[in-house]
């Protein structure tokens, strides 16, 4: 009975170490779960902090939308948008293959001194327009001239050239004769 006896109590000390595993089990489990929940629970938050932000900026965009709508912004719209125009109309001229910097040269080149441009205009295809003026009516006959045929064996940049309107200025106490001219360059001179 001895034998009976002692085995007993050896068997309860090797079930009683699993139980107390078992604890420390639930316990790290336990753990782990209120982490995934305190991380549900800030994805949560932060989600919510997120749509909210985004509705403000959307509801502040839309104030600001409103506010360059008004009527005294519009010249400052129309000035951004002949801007972005412009920047458009620049990287279509830097991108072709024509060699403006030699229009510009040649026409400088066949151009009397005493003429003066006030504003030029080309694009890609080659419509040239120019608005300016001179000293006299003279003046702007030999300029059409050296633009239509050339100047002193030098030639021409233009196909053809022509004048759509003549008139009278006054700049200062001295009185100038105005011009606008339009023709087609001719692109094939410039280097392609």
């Amino acid at each position: 009975m001895e034998a009976q006896q002692h085995l007993a109590p050896d068997k309860e000390e090797k079930i009683s170490p699993l139980s107390s595993g078992r604890r420390v089990i639930d316990t790290f489990g336990n753990i782990i779960f209120f982490v995934i929940v305190i991380e549900i629970i800030l994805l949560f938050g932060l989600n919510l902090y997120q749509k909210s932000r985004i509705s403000a900026l959307t509801k502040q965009l839309g104030e600001k939308q409103a506010q360059l709508n008004q009527p005294e912004n519009r010249v400052i719209n129309t000035q951004i948008e002949e801007v972005l125009e412009g920047q458009d109309a620049l990287s279509r001229a830097l991108k072709s293959k024509v060699k403006w910097a030699n229009f510009y040269s040649q026409l400088n080149a066949v151009t009397p001194k005493n003429v003066r441009f006030t504003s030029v205009s080309l694009n890609d295809s080659g419509v040239f327009r120019g608005d300016g003026f001179t000293p006299t009516m003279s003046d702007l006959a030999r300029a059409l001239v050296a633009w239509q045929t050339g100047a002193e064996s030098i030639a021409t940049p233009f196909s053809s050239l022509e004048l759509n309107n003549n008139g009278f200025i006054t700049q200062g106490s001295q009185r100038l004769v105005s011009f606008s001219v339009s023709g087609q360059i001719n692109l094939g001179g410039l280097g392609r």
